[in-house]
């Protein structure tokens, strides 16, 4: 069992250790086709180039833009979302059932089919490369799901709670800010973090919705990919940069994350 643990382990950490691995090998390395497990005379040259010099500027807005979009996108995604899953899952109202099946039919359309019917519209809305129409997207994208698996979690509360705290004399929103939030908190920080996660990652839209000002991190690390050639080693200091706050966030917030996805494997 412990050895299944360890070689599942690395298969997952593998990519990123290579990735490490090669940001710190000198060029010649990269190059040359005889790679080692660890470089014999690893550089930091690269991260030095894209945090502090002048070359790496653009790398460095996008990084910022990334944390701006994704950010604001999972705050509004949770907030918006949070009120919508309680909605759906305690209140009854005509073609309530028609719209839990259109927010589930939402995630079956692929993102080219509407791609550029997105673009055309943000386009009327003067909101191409920038960060504000890039968060609306984003928002619309992740907040059905998050609709989806907070509803669930909302629906395994049982009513009683609600109906003691209605007898004391409690108003909707102070049940759900007072009451329900904290039970779910778990759910909420796991979904808020798939979200975050998410929105940081995406690379298809923030290609063809921005362009010099809101690009973000993934887009600006395909720059390092030109018609001269790939420039692997940036590339990957890059990848290494870009990963470093999702992983920031999911060490500080793991406790929350494991029982949140454990409530919901319960389920």
């Amino acid at each position: 069992m412990y050895l299944s643990a360890v070689v599942l382990t690395l298969y997952i950490l593998g990519p990123f250790l290579w990735m490490f691995i090669s940001s710190i090998s000198p060029e010649i390395e990269l190059i040359s086709g005889s790679r080692k497990w660890f470089p014999s005379n690893p550089t930091l040259k690269r991260y030095e180039v894209l945090i502090n010099k002048v070359e790496g500027a653009r790398f460095r807005t996008a990084f910022f833009n990334s944390l701006i979009v994704a950010t604001i996108s999972t705050i509004l995604t949770m907030f918006f979302g949070t009120l919508a899953a309680y909605c759906y899952a305690r209140f009854k109202f005509k073609g309530k059932k028609s719209m839990v099946l259109g927010i589930l039919f939402t995630q079956m359309l692929p993102g080219a089919a509407i791609a550029i019917p997105i673009y055309l519209f943000m386009s009327s809305l003067n909101l191409l490369d920038t960060k504000v129409g890039l968060i609306l997207v984003y928002t619309g994208f992740i907040m059905p799901v998050a609709i989806w698996i907070l509803k669930n979690y909302f629906i395994s509360i049982p009513q009683e709670i609600e109906e003691a705290a209605i007898i004391d004399g409690a108003t909707t929103f102070q049940i759900l800010f007072r009451i329900i939030i904290p039970l779910v908190t778990p759910a909420l920080f796991a979904t808020g973090l798939y979200s975050f996660i998410t929105t940081w990652n995406e690379f298809f839209f923030a290609l063809i919705l921005t362009g010099s000002n809101s690009k973000t991190i993934p887009v600006a690390i395909t720059e390092f990919s030109t018609q001269g050639g790939v420039d692997y080693g940036m590339m990957c200091t890059a990848g290494v940069i870009g990963s470093i706050i999702p992983l920031v966030i999911a060490i500080i917030f793991k406790d929350y994350l494991v029982s949140g996805l454990t409530a919901g494997w319960a389920k």
